[in-house]
This record gives structure tokens, C-alpha cells and sequence, in this order.
């Protein structure tokens, strides 16, 4: 008999368990003290599958009962069917146990990726060594998009208005860059007329609607002449004096030798948070890192 595509084959676990037993007992009564089932649920389901495809598994004319050919290749299936079925519970159990899991992280660069998030991921991974934490990071914008379209379960972002769970991890100001030997460098804070005689070097790591809504409360825009992503590089491109520049001071790193970082007038603050998208935890992982944040932060 060859089964139609719209026949409907949906074996029970019960069914291909007692013909696994039943090939090795030859006895319903004795598959079903194995199974810890009664007789009659042993023989139901069986007769249930024999009757969803219209086969017979076994004989039952003789004793011990034998496998039809048919209940043998159903029975070489069961086995593997068993195991993962197995498998599978045992995996389930390590999401309940917190013995897995995944976390996926957006960061919106350096500022989240280097201060931020190493200790927070640290500490939680010492607490859930089997939980599997990774970090993607990306600009403010492009880590917004990543949790919007659900690519990142959580993401380090400038605070903002979109409606988003939201747990502040610091405050961070907007700085400038200025080589050391450079007149502007002996100055205690930076105005946006300060920075339009020089060439400009403007950060793309994230900063950059910031620092252009800075200038442009004095109705100004800096004369950019160099678009760069990496804080490193700028720092060296300003020692070398191709220009000035404005970064987020989380982002800079410790060595700043050659230049000199000074504060803005007037002050650009903003929040850095962590976010999700509220109600919608796309794994108990990923609810067990936020409690973990919350916990840790008003500690």
C-alpha cells in the first residue's frame, strides 16, 4: 500500500514505544509492565497507528508475538525517533535548569563594547557559565535596527524615545579632541565657534546626531573633512593634526598621549541604556540576563 500525501501519519510516542518492547518481549501484558501502561492502552495504540495506514505490525496468530516486516521498519524508525525525542527532553531540561541558552547583545560601539558591557557579561557568565552571551556590535542607529527587527534580544543604545524596556547603565557627555600643541588646547572648555577654523574630523561610531545637534545650537556646522568610525583612529588622526574632532568619552581608551581632551560648552549629556523590546523575551536566557542587569545596577 503506498500512502497518499494526504493521508495523515502522525504516530504516537505510546504506539512506537510498544512495538519497540513488543519485538523484545513477544508479549502485550509484558510490554505493558515494561511501559507502565495498562494492557488495553498498549493494544489501543497500537491498533490506532495499524489503522491510520491501513498496515499490521504484528501477528498475532502465534506466540511469542512476532513483527510483521512492516513492524520491523517501523520499530528501526522508533529507536531513532526514541533518542531524540530523549535528547530533546534532556536539551529542554537545561533551558529550565539554566543550563543553556543564548543571548544575543547589540552594542552601538566602542563606548558599550569596552566600558560597559565586559564586567556586566563577566559577572553573569561566572553566575551562568552555560549560558552563551555575544556581542554585535554596530553604530546607535544600526544596533536600534538590529532590536527592532528582533536580530538582538537586548542592545546598549543612547536613551531614547521608541517604547522600549529601558535600564540606564551610565551617563556619557560628548568631548573634544584637540592636538596638545594646539593654542585651543590650553583652553578649559570648547565652544562650537571654537572648532570651525580647522578642518573637522567627524566620528561615525554613533555620536554623529549629537555632535551635529550640538553645532547646530549656534546655527553652525563643522567643516568636515574626515568621516571616520574607529576612536583609535581619530585620536591619531588628531595628533597628527589633520584636525579636530568630538567622540563620546566612553569611547576614548586610556593611552591619549599627544591629545588633549577637553570638555564642551555648553555640555552635551545623554543616558546609555540597556533596551528590549517590552513584554517579548525571545528566550528564558535572554529574560534571565535583563533580571540579571536589573538586579546588578540598583544593587
Amino acid at each position: 500500500m503506498i500512502l497518499s500525501h494526504s493521508m495523515k501519519f502522525d504516530p504516537s510516542l505510546t504506539a512506537l514505544r510498544a512495538l519497540k518492547s513488543l519485538e523484545k518481549t513477544g508479549s502485550v501484558s509484558r510490554t505493558a509492565k515494561e511501559l507502565r501502561l495498562t494492557q488495553s492502552a498498549v493494544s489501543r495504540s497500537i491498533a490506532n497507528l495499524e489503522k491510520s495506514v491501513g498496515l499490521l505490525f504484528f501477528r498475532r496468530d502465534v506466540r511469542p508475538l512476532e513483527l510483521t516486516e512492516e513492524g520491523k521498519v517501523v520499530v528501526s524508525h522508533a529507536h531513532e525517533i526514541d533518542k531524540s525525542v530523549i535528547a530533546l527532553g534532556e536539551r529542554l531540561e537545561a533551558f529550565k535548569r539554566n543550563k543553556a541558552g543564548s543571548v544575543r547583545i547589540g552594542s552601538f560601539g566602542a563606548s558599550a563594547s569596552a566600558h560597559l558591557l565586559p564586567e556586566l557579561i563577566q559577572e553573569f557568565s561566572q553566575r551562568y557559565p552555560h549560558i552563551e552571551v555575544s556581542i554585535q556590535e554596530d553604530t546607535d542607529q544600526g544596533a536600534l535596527v538590529e532590536l527592532q527587527e528582533n536580530r538582538v534580544d537586548i542592545a546598549v543604545i543612547r536613551d531614547t524615545a521608541d517604547d522600549f524596556d529601558r535600564l540606564t547603565l551610565m551617563t556619557d557627555r560628548l568631548v573634544a579632541l584637540i592636538p596638545e600643541n594646539d593654542k585651543l588646547a590650553e583652553i578649559d572648555r570648547i565652544t562650537p565657534s571654537m572648532l570651525l577654523n580647522k578642518p573637522f574630523i567627524f566620528s561615525l561610531g554613533g555620536s554623529g546626531p549629537a555632535i551635529l545637534k550640538w553645532f547646530d545650537r549656534e546655527g553652525l556646522e563643522p567643516l568636515i573633512s574626515h568621516r571616520i568610525h574607529q576612536t583609535y583612529s581619530i585620536l591619531s588622526m588628531v595628533k597628527a593634526g589633520f584636525g579636530n574632532s568630538i567622540v563620546s568619552s566612553l569611547s576614548i581608551p586610556k593611552n591619549t598621549q599627544g591629545v588633549k581632551i577637553i570638555a564642551l560648552n555648553p555640555v552635551s549629556e545623554f543616558r546609555v541604556v540597556l533596551a528590549r523590546k517590552p513584554l517579548e523575551v525571545r528566550s528564558k536566557a535572554a529574560g534571565i540576563f535583563w533580571d540579571y542587569a536589573v538586579r546588578r545596577t540598583y544593587k
